[in-house]
C-alpha cells in the first residue's frame, strides 16, 4: 500500500467562465471541486492507476470535513485524517475559457498547535501501519511545524516503509535531515536549496549529486515539459515526455511521483517506473481536472515516452 502525507491540503475549486471583467458579479454555468493538496493528488493518481493507497491529511472545521467527505466518497480513497481547529483552506480558480487563462485565490492554510501536532505525529504513527512505500508532499500549513516531514519519516523507515520526500522551502531542507530514500524536487526548489542556478545540465547533475552526498538513494530532479533527470547508484538518464496538447499542467509532478511510488511498490526496473510516472503526468496534463486520467490512457502513452541516456 501506498500511503501519502499532505499537511495543507484544500478544498480545490475550479469557476468556469468566458472573460473575467474586474468589479462585476460574474456568473458561471460550471464549476468542479475536488480535494487538493499534493499527496491527495497522488493518491488519486495512484487510484486511478489501480494500486492500492491511503491518504493522510491535516484538517479542521467544515471545509477540512468536505475534503475528507471527497477523498473518500468521489476519490475512493481510504483516508487518515488529523484534525486540528483552525480551518482548511480553499483555493479558488477563476478559468477564462475563451482564452484559457486561470486566476487563483490562495485562502491560507491552517495553524496548528503544539498539541495538534504531537496529534498528527501520533495519527501517522497508528494509520501508517502496513505502508511499504510513504510520500511527504508539499509544504506545512503553519511555519510553527516545519519539523514535520523531519519526524515522521523516521517512523515510516522504522516500520520498514521506503519514503518519498516531494517538497521546498525550510520543510524540505529539514526532512533530508532524515534521509529520505527517494526525492523529487524541480529545478527551482532545488535551486533555493543548494544556492546556485541549475541553468546548465553539469550544474544539474552537481545538485542532484548533492542529495546523494546527503544519503538520498534515488533522486528525480523535474524539468516540467522536459520531463525529469533521474538518477540512483550508477544508472543515469532523462525520462522525456510526449508532445502533446497541453490542458492543465497542475498536479503532473504528482502523477509523476505516483509511478516511482508504484515502482518501488513493485521492485519495478528504474527505467520502467520513470517511464510509468512520466506517462501518468503526461496524462494528467491531457485533462483539466487533476488525477482524472484512466489506466488505459498511461498505458497509451507509455510507449512514447523517450530514455535519454546522461
Amino acid at each position: 500500500m501506498i500511503f501519502t502525507v499532505t499537511p495543507n491540503p484544500c478544498v480545490d475549486k475550479t469557476v468556469f467562465i468566458d472573460t473575467l471583467k474586474i468589479g462585476t458579479f460574474m456568473r458561471s454555468q460550471r464549476c468542479t471541486c475536488i480535494p487538493g493538496g499534493k499527496g491527495t493528488n497522488v493518491s488519486r493518481a495512484v487510484k486511478a492507476l489501480g494500486r492500492p493507497t491511503r491518504a493522510m491529511v491535516v484538517v479542521g472545521s467544515h471545509p477540512g470535513a468536505h475534503v475528507v467527505d471527497m477523498i473518500e466518497n468521489q476519490d475512493g480513497v481510504k483516508c487518515a485524517p488529523a484534525w486540528v481547529e483552525s480551518q482548511t483552506r480553499t483555493i479558488t480558480t477563476v478559468l477564462e475559457e475563451s482564452i484559457h487563462r486561470q486566476t487563483a485565490f490562495f485562502e491560507p492554510g491552517s495553524k496548528v498547535t503544539g498539541a495538534e501536532y504531537d496529534g498528527i505525529i501520533e495519527t501517522f504513527r497508528k494509520a501508517v501501519e502496513g505502508a511499504k512505500v510513504v510520500t511527504f508532499n508539499g509544504t506545512v500549513s503553519d511555519p510553527a511545524i516545519r519539523t514535520l516531514y523531519r519526524d515522521l519519516i523516521p517512523i515510516a523507515k522504522e516500520r520498514g516503509a521506503l519514503t518519498i520526500l516531494d517538497s521546498h522551502g525550510p520543510e524540505f531542507a529539514l526532512g533530508l535531515e532524515s534521509v529520505p530514500h527517494m526525492v523529487k524536487p524541480n529545478v527551482a526548489e532545488t535551486e533555493e536549496l543548494v544556492g546556485y542556478k541549475l541553468d546548465t545540465r553539469d550544474a544539474q547533475w552537481k545538485a542532484i549529486d548533492s542529495f546523494h552526498d546527503k544519503g538520498v538513494n534515488l533522486v528525480v530532479l523535474s524539468l516540467g515539459k522536459d520531463g525529469a533527470l533521474v538518477s540512483r547508484e550508477s544508472e543515469r538518464f532523462q525520462v522525456v515526455p510526449p508532445a502533446i496538447k497541453e490542458v492543465n499542467p497542475v498536479g503532473s509532478g504528482d502523477a509523476l511521483v505516483s509511478g516511482f511510488a508504484i515502482g518501488l511498490l513493485e521492485d519495478l526496473p528504474l527505467r520502467d517506473m520513470a517511464t510509468l510516472g512520466c506517462a501518468a503526468g503526461t496524462a494528467n496534463a491531457m485533462s483539466w481536472d487533476i488525477g482524472h486520467f484512466t489506466k488505459a490512457e498511461v498505458d497509451a502513452l507509455i510507449n512514447q515516452v523517450e530514455i535519454r541516456e546522461a
